[in-house]
C-alpha cells in the first residue's frame, strides 16, 4: 500500500538526519568544555556593558519574523473564510512558541494540529502546507550559506553539511514537485478507488485515495509563481531580518564587524540547530554563535555573552508570544467553564 507524499515528504532528509545529530552533539560537547575554560569575570563584565537600546532593536527585528511568517503560510494556504491573516498569527505564533519550547517534532506536529483547528485545512493540506514551508526554509538557509562562502572561506566541515543541507532540500523538492504535478496522482486515486475492498482495508485504501487525489490542489503554490514566488520571497526576508538582529547584537557589544560575519554567524546556527536535541537548542545555539564569532577575533568570554544574549533575544520574541497566547486561551476556556 502506497503512502501519502506529504506524509512521506518529511522522511526525504532522513540521508543527512545522523550527521546532523553528530554535528550538533559534538557542537554541544565542544561548548561544555570550552566554557568550563572561560573566565567567567571576563564574560560577565562583556554582558553588563552592552548597549540597551541594541538589544531592542535585536528584539524588534525577531519579532517581526513572525508576522512574515503568518503571512507566507497565509500565501501557501487555500483561499477560504476561516484562513485569515489573524488566524494563521494566531497558529505561527503558537506554533512558534511550541517549537523553541519543546523536543524534535512536538512544534510541527502542533502546527498541524493548529491548521486544521484553527485555519479549516484538510490534513492533506496541512501536511502539504508544512512540507513546503520546510522546502522553502531549507532553500533560504542555503542561499544564507551560499552568500557566506561568497563573502569567506567556509570551514571544511561546515561545507561538508552544507552539502547534505543540499541533498534534502533537493531530495524534498523533488518528492514535493512530483505530487504538486498536476493530474500526476488523479489516475493512481482513481485506481486505488475502484479496486477498493471490504473493511478495514477499504477505508484505509480510501483515504490514501483521497490524500492522493487531493495532492495537486494542495502543492498548487509550488505551480504559482506568484503565491509560491511570493512565499520563498519571504522566506528570504526572514533571513535578512536574523541577519539584521545579529548585526543589532554586534552593536550592543561595541564589536566592528562586517556583515559577513553576521551571515556566518547565521549559516552556522542554520546547520546546528536543523535537528534539535534540547528544547530551546540552549547550548548548541550558543555553542555555533561563539565558533563563528572567534574566526572574526572575538573572545570566547566575549562571544558567550553576546551569544546568550542574543538567544535571549530571539526566544523573548518568537517563543515568549505563543507560550503567553497558549496560556491566556487556557485561562480564558478555564473561566468560560467555571462560570456555565
Amino acid at each position: 500500500m502506497s503512502v501519502p507524499l506529504t506524509e512521506a515528504a518529511p522522511v526525504a532528509g532522513g540521508v543527512a538526519r545522523g550527521a546532523r545529530l553528530a554535528f550538533a552533539l559534538a557542537l554541544a560537547a565542544a561548548f561544555v568544555v570550552t566554557l568550563a575554560r572561560l573566565d567567567p569575570a571576563r564574560a560577565w563584565a562583556s554582558v553588563v556593558g552592552v548597549h540597551g537600546a541594541w538589544l531592542i532593536a535585536a528584539t524588534l527585528c525577531y519579532l517581526t519574523i513572525l508576522p512574515l511568517w503568518a503571512w507566507q503560510w497565509h500565501l501557501l494556504a487555500p483561499r477560504a473564510p476561516s484562513q485569515t491573516f489573524s488566524a494563521m498569527l494566531r497558529v505561527v505564533t503558537t506554533t512558534s512558541g511550541v517549537l523553541n519550547t519543546t523536543p524534535l517534532l512536538v512544534g510541527e506536529a502542533t502546527g498541524v494540529v493548529l491548521l486544521v483547528t484553527v485555519t479549516g485545512l484538510e490534513r492533506t493540506t496541512a501536511l502539504s502546507l508544512l512540507a513546503m514551508d520546510q522546502l522553502l526554509v531549507g532553500i533560504a538557509k542555503l542561499v544564507v550559506l551560499a552568500t557566506a562562502a561568497l563573502l569567506a572561506p567556509l570551514p571544511d566541515w561546515m561545507a561538508r553539511a552544507a552539502l547534505g543541507l543540499i541533498l534534502a532540500v533537493a531530495a524534498l523538492g523533488a518528492l514535493l514537485l512530483i505530487g504538486a504535478f498536476k493530474g500526476a496522482w488523479r489516475s493512481t486515486a482513481r485506481q486505488v478507488t475502484s479496486s477498493v475492498k471490504p473493511a478495514p482495508a477499504a477505508s484505509v485504501r480510501a483515504r490514501v485515495a483521497r490524500a492522493l487525489d487531493a495532492l495537486p490542489t494542495a502543492l498548487s503554490p509550488l505551480r504559482s509563481p506568484r503565491r509560491g514566488g511570493g512565499a520563498l520571497a519571504l522566506a528570504l526576508v526572514k533571513k535578512g531580518v536574523e541577519v539584521c538582529a545579529m548585526i543589532c547584537m554586534q552593536r550592543a557589544f561595541g564589536f566592528d564587524l562586517p556583515v559577513g560575519a553576521a551571515i556566518l554567524a547565521l549559516g552556522m546556527l542554520n546547520l546546528s540547530t536543523l535537528l534539535p536535541i534540547v528544547p530551546g537548542n540552549v547550548g548548541v545555539y550558543e555553542a555555533a554563535v561563539v565558533l563563528a564569532y572567534a574566526r572574526y577575533g572575538v573572545s570566547p568570554e566575549e562571544g558567550l555573552g553576546l551569544a546568550a544574549l542574543q538567544h535571549l533575544c530571539y526566544l523573548v520574541a518568537l517563543a515568549a508570544p505563543g507560550v503567553l497566547w497558549a496560556g491566556a486561551a487556557r485561562w480564558w476556556r478555564a473561566s468560560q467553564v467555571r462560570r456555565g
